[in-house]
């Protein structure tokens, strides 16, 4: 199997792989050759930090409109193609530890308060590319000190998904199969490559 990048290539800054991988061959001419062993297993790990495309923007919205009472608006917009979809889409949004009530709307998926969370969790079953989704919430608060105020921290709001592609650019140009006992040729093969891509701390300051 071969692989190759978008037109500029990326950077990656670390690569693992399977025991199964011959090196030498990698190290020469970039393709990945194998012996795979029964079942499942994970082929390759790498990372990298440059040239990213980033999935999902979220913006977040917050103001107090009176004492006790603060308005919360989080928008999440699909940076990607009109033609792929994002499942099992999970948006998790602090709210401070004195909140005594929260009113939830949103006009996709399902918000829920999280009482022993201090959060609210938006889950959507999925989301097509080049939309957004907005999700409101109106909270009360209970009465505190200004002193546990200045002292309060905001974590940021975290988000969890899958998308049918590679964020990184890594891309599989052709994937070849030698088998010589078994007596077939590479066009005996039916061959087909999946991209998915999952969050890992995936999170936005507010």
């Amino acid at each position: 199997m071969i692989i190759t990048y978008y037109s500029v290539g990326i950077a990656i800054d670390d690569c693992q792989f399977h025991h199964c991988v011959k090196l030498s061959k990698f190290e020469s001419d970039r393709s990945i050759s194998f012996i795979p062993p029964d079942g499942e297993f994970e082929l390759m790990k790498y990372r990298t930090t440059k040239e990213i495309t980033l999935p999902f923007r979220i913006i977040p919205l917050v103001r107090e409109t009176v004492k006790n009472h603060m308005e919360i608006r989080v928008i999440i917009k699909a940076m990607f193609k009109a033609t792929l979809q994002a499942q099992s889409i999970e948006v998790r949004i602090p709210i401070p530890p004195n909140t005594s009530d929260v009113k939830l709307t949103a006009n996709k998926g399902k918000p829920k308060h999280k009482k022993g969370e201090c959060s609210i969790l938006w889950k959507l079953k999925k989301m097509t590319g080049g939309r957004e989704s907005q999700l409101s919430a109106d909270i009360e608060l209970l009465p505190i000190s200004e002193k546990k105020i200045k002292q309060g921290i905001k974590p940021p709001i975290s988000m969890n998904f899958e998308v049918p592609f590679a964020c990184s650019g890594l891309k599989v140009r052709y994937l070849k199969v030698f088998e010589s006992k078994l007596n077939y040729s590479d066009h005996d093969v039916v061959k087909w490559v999946r991209y998915i891509s999952k969050s890992g701390h995936y999170e936005t300051r507010s």
